[in-house]
């Protein structure tokens, strides 16, 4: 299905098991085209300036989008009971995972951020807050299927033990590339991208059709996580935290030279699909458009925006900003809320949200942007020719496992579990369905335990 021109030190093999033959064949073949062309593929890279590439071997190309893991790492099991034995939370992640690749059969795995969650708010529940141990074990895991992979940092994964020994965000997230980029993890294609921008984790990979050509260029950004300012005022630096950062300007100028040098050498505008883990405020903006033409038009939105909804039928409304199309999934908030880029003032310093989407716009190359982060949102919009989509969510920690979360009880819900399936195909066509995982292990764990008592 591919094959790797990635980075000299990388091979590829199933540690947890071939899922087919052929793909045994694939991936055999893989580790001798890495080796055999190591020294020029690392070089080729080092030139494109973080754009690496993937083969496309068939008529189509699946991308699976995973978000939002949250791994704890858990060292002790709470109460006893099922809801308190926290060392049950990953297994279930790996479970629902597991399930979700296999049916998805991905060429390719995108993670878009929160692989951990190891807050020190949690450290009491969980006897530890150590972020690279949980990072690892969770990177350990994905890198299992054999498969190629590709990460983004969200706001929880630079959060716990790891923070407080670096002393900086910057520095605990290039810890935790390297280990991606290290000879242990054999399948990931992370690069730490450019150090002159913001962020960590800018890279970009080519998808090629069988005749080498460009299908689709792969953007991975570093969306950020939560805002810091100096305060003037106060006379100290201010953390806000519910108030998210965004793409920043310089990230975007790399966008638009990296995207356009490539355009240069295939000789026409090639589609991208951008992958981060933030959303952007014109998710809010869609959606709160949307909302109100259906309102207008007497339909109550969540008889419309649910679940129930066949994902990929298309609703088009014309709206106050222009026509809006519905593909699917569910918003989940109660007063519609998207956790977006903050747009506000914040410790003295107005913010716009970022000018991610006007730049994309400009460039008319980004036709999809995936994010995480939200957890319950599953949703996807298009708008001015740019489909917004949130990722389904794996997550059965994050939400209701904290104080400030007392009645969010996720590890009980299913809706908004699942991964989410981009397929390009060989006519340019971009193809996005959802892979639910509808089991409640939560109640069939309950249910296992109270049949053995």
């Amino acid at each position: 299905m591919f094959t790797s021109e990635i980075r000299s030190d990388k091979g590829y093999g199933n540690k947890n098991g071939e899922r087919s033959v052929f793909k045994k064949i694939i991936a055999a073949l893989s580790v001798f085209v890495v080796t055999a062309l190591s020294l020029a593929c690392f070089s080729s890279c080092k030139k494109e300036k973080y754009v690496y590439d993937l083969s496309m071997k068939t008529d189509a190309f699946k991308i699976l989008q995973l978000t939002d893991l949250h791994f704890i790492n858990s060292q002790i099991t709470g109460d006893g009971s099922v809801k308190g034995d926290y060392t049950l939370r990953d297994e279930w992640v790996q479970t629902a995972v597991t399930e979700i690749v296999e049916k998805a059969d991905p060429d390719m795995i995108v993670v878009t951020g929160d692989i951990v969650f190891t807050t020190s708010t949690i450290k009491s529940i969980t006897g530890t807050n150590d972020n690279y141990e949980a990072f690892k074990k969770a990177a350990r895991f994905i890198d299992g299927f054999g498969i190629p992979w590709a990460f983004v940092f969200g706001n929880h994964d630079e959060e716990g033990s790891l923070l407080q020994s670096t002393g900086s965000k910057e520095k605990t997230k290039k810890v935790l590339g390297e280990y991606l980029m290290s000879k242990e993890i054999r399948n990931c294609l992370f690069s730490g991208g450019p150090e002159e921008i913001n962020g960590y984790g800018n890279y970009v990979i080519n998808v090629r059709n069988k005749d080498k050509s460009v299908h689709t260029s792969l953007v991975f950004f570093d969306s950020g996580s939560c805002l810091t300012v100096y305060d003037e005022s106060k006379k100290r630096y201010v953390t806000g935290m519910w108030n998210y950062e965004y793409v920043h300007d310089d990230q975007l100028d790399w966008y638009e030279e990296t995207l356009q040098s490539i355009f240069k050498k295939e000789g026409k505008t090639v589609p991208s699909i951008v992958f981060q883990h933030i959303p952007l405020p014109v998710y809010q903006t869609a959606l709160d458009a949307y909302m109100k033409a259906l309102e207008e038009k007497g339909e109550a939105w969540k008889a419309t925006i649910n679940a129930n909804w066949e994902y990929g039928r298309e609703y088009t409304l014309d709206t106050e900003i222009g026509p809006v199309t519905y593909y699917g999934g569910v918003c989940n908030k109660e007063d519609q809320e998207v956790c977006h880029s903050f747009v506000g003032r914040f410790g003295g310093v107005e913010f716009d949200g970022g000018h991610e989407f006007e730049r994309i716009l400009a460039l008319g190359s980004t036709k999809h942007v995936f994010c995480g982060h939200d957890h319950r949102n599953t949703f996807s919009f298009s708008y001015q020719g740019v489909r917004l989509t949130y990722g389904m969510s794996v997550d059965y920690s994050a939400v209701g496992l904290v104080s400030f979360y007392p009645n969010q009880n996720i590890y009980d819900e299913t809706e908004q579990r699942g991964g989410t399936l981009i397929t390009l195909k060989k006519d340019g066509d971009t193809e996005v369905s959802q892979v639910p995982f509808t089991r409640n292990l939560y109640r069939e764990t309950l249910a296992a335990r109270n049949a053995e008592e």
